[in-house]
Parts: structure tokens; C-alpha cells; sequence
């Protein structure tokens, strides 16, 4: 399966080209400030789950957001943080030297709280209003790439919402 290049803003459902893009509804959600909360997402809309978006909660003073790819499911990473791809990069099986893929459970963000104040904000969308989230799904032994748009419209790195989603077909 060949990768494509992130570099379009759409509305509505698109199917054609090779490209489905859709808006989920309800709108996934996160929120490293209050109650957890996990949302599973089925990115080709086949009834089963691909990801898991995860607020945890760790039971101490720090408090992450995960995405969890689910089978042979991937995402690209940065460090140990979910990347924010740029408009331009392309989304394949070889990657940009900035990014990598991974199967493992990693961190969107991360924000520690110390005698109830927020005092640290670590990952890669901090300061992000807008970025987007590289993924492979992997169905029957193909890879189908894509990407999450994250949108920030309150705290940028603190809450996000997934506003779209698109994949190769």
C-alpha cells in the first residue's frame, strides 16, 4: 500500500481516490484535567475498534493521555510522545527521520499537578490548536495509512478532540 501526503483540510464525508474522510460523531475526546475517560475508535467503520483514546489517571499528581493502537494497528511517535505531524509530511511505510512507527501504548500528552496547581505540560501537541496524528491500520495483512486531526480549542495540550479522520482505501 503506497502512503500519502498529509496536506488537505475537508469537510464532511469523502469517499474516492483511494481516500475515505469522515468527521466521527460523536466527537472523541481528551482531557488531562478531570475525569478519565476512553473512547474507542473504529477507523474504518467496520464495527471494530483500531484505537483506544485513553485520559488515565494515574492515582498521583500526573495525569496523561494515551493513544492505544489495537492489533497490528500503528502510530507514529516522536520520543515517547504521539508526533504532530506537519501538513507536508508524508504518511507511509518509511517516515521522515523525525518520526517512527509504534504499536505501543504512547502518551499524547502528560501534565503533572503539584499542590493543585498545574505546574508541568509535556508531549507534542502543547501549544497545538490544530495538528494531526499519523496511523496505520492493518487489515488483513494490508497497511492502510492515515491520520487523526486534533483540534485544542480550549487548553492547547491539556483537551483535544479528534474532528476528523482519513485513510487510504
Amino acid at each position: 500500500s503506497f502512503g500519502f501526503v498529509l496536506m488537505f483540510s475537508i469537510l464532511g464525508n469523502i469517499h474516492g481516490q483511494g481516500v475515505v474522510y469522515y468527521q466521527p460523531n460523536p466527537t472523541p475526546t481528551y482531557s488531562m484535567s478531570g475525569t478519565p475517560l476512553e473512547f474507542l475508535l473504529d477507523i474504518n467503520q467496520d464495527g471494530t475498534p483500531d484505537f483506544i483514546l485513553r485520559t488515565q489517571d494515574s492515582g498521583t499528581s500526573v495525569n496523561n493521555a494515551v493513544l492505544v493502537p489495537l492489533g497490528s494497528n500503528a502510530l507514529v511517535e516522536t520520543g515517547e510522545y504521539v508526533s504532530d505531524m506537519n501538513p507536508s509530511d508524508i504518511i507511509g511505510p518509511s517516515l521522515s527521520s523525525n518520526y517512527g512507527w509504534t504499536t505501543n501504548t504512547t502518551a499524547i500528552g502528560t501534565l503533572a499537578i503539584l499542590d493543585g496547581q498545574q505546574s508541568a505540560l509535556d508531549g507534542n501537541f502543547v501549544g497545538v490548536t490544530n495538528g494531526y496524528m499519523g496511523i496505520d491500520l492493518v487489515l488483513g495483512g494490508t497497511n492502510y495509512y492515515g491520520w487523526m486531526q486534533i483540534q485544542s480549542p480550549i487548553d492547547a495540550g491539556i483537551y483535544g478532540e479528534v474532528t476528523g479522520i482519513a485513510y487510504e482505501t
